[in-house]
Order: structure tokens, then C-alpha cells, then sequence
């Protein structure tokens, strides 16, 4: 465990190789279908990995997790958009409001893409934010 300053709570300790760590988590369960998002740790960094379309729904999803690794109090979040083959317009919107919900990391919001649709959605986010 991470030693807590005082007057703070005590941060939990995200290395994967620590049982007492953050789990992995498996694509996330939407009722109707299952999102490909999954979650992973790094040491003190959460990394949502998103596959397929990220449309209205996967930003939805990225967005839920994103609250939820962000609730274990980590100092990096990453995103990693490198399996994506497409995107929406709305679905690209959640990449700015994961930013919004980082501001506060230590170590910010990363996004990990490469040449296609993961750094095409990236830009068309940022193109009216």
C-alpha cells in the first residue's frame, strides 16, 4: 500500500502483480450487448482499453469505467484506442468528458492510438473542444 499524507485517505496500491491490487477487468456486461471496453493496471496507472466501434453506447461504457478505475484513486489514466475500426461523433464526445473527469490525476490522461480510426476519433474530439 501507498503510504497516506495526513488528512487524506489511504490510496490503494494498483500493482497487478499484488493480489490486494485493482483487478482486471473482462469486457463489460450491457444488458443488450457486451462493450468491449477492458480494464487493466500498470502499476499506479489504469489503462480502459477500447476495441471495435466506439459509438454512443462505448462511450458510454468508457465513461462508467472511467469513473470507476478513477474511484481507486490512481495517478494516470490511460486510454487506448489502437483496436478501434470506427467511431461517432458521440462516441468520440466521451474522450473529452474522460478528460474532464482526469483533471485532477497526478500523472493526467494519456491516450495511446496510431495511425487510423483510435487517433481519428481523438482528433474529432478535440476538433470542437
Amino acid at each position: 500500500m501507498t503510504a497516506a499524507t495526513a488528512g487524506s485517505p489511504p490510496r490503494p496500491n494498483l500493482d497487478a502483480n499484488d493480489p490486494g491490487s485493482a483487478a482486471t477487468t473482462e469486457p463489460r456486461d450491457r444488458g443488450d450487448r457486451a462493450t468491449s471496453i477492458t480494464v487493466t493496471t500498470e502499476g499506479t496507472t489504469v489503462v480502459i482499453a477500447v476495441e471495435h466501434t466506439l459509438d454512443a453506447p462505448e462511450g458510454e461504457a468508457l465513461l462508467e469505467a472511467a469513473r470507476a478505475a478513477l474511484a481507486a484513486r490512481p495517478d494516470r489514466l490511460d486510454i487506448d484506442l489502437r483496436a478501434i475500426d470506427g467511431y461517432t461523433e458521440e462516441g468520440a464526445r466521451a474522450l473529452v468528458a474522460c478528460r474532464d473527469l482526469s483533471a485532477e490525476l497526478p500523472e493526467g490522461l494519456h491516450y495511446r492510438t496510431g495511425k487510423g480510426p483510435g487517433r481519428d476519433a481523438l482528433l474529432a474530439a478535440y476538433q470542437e473542444g
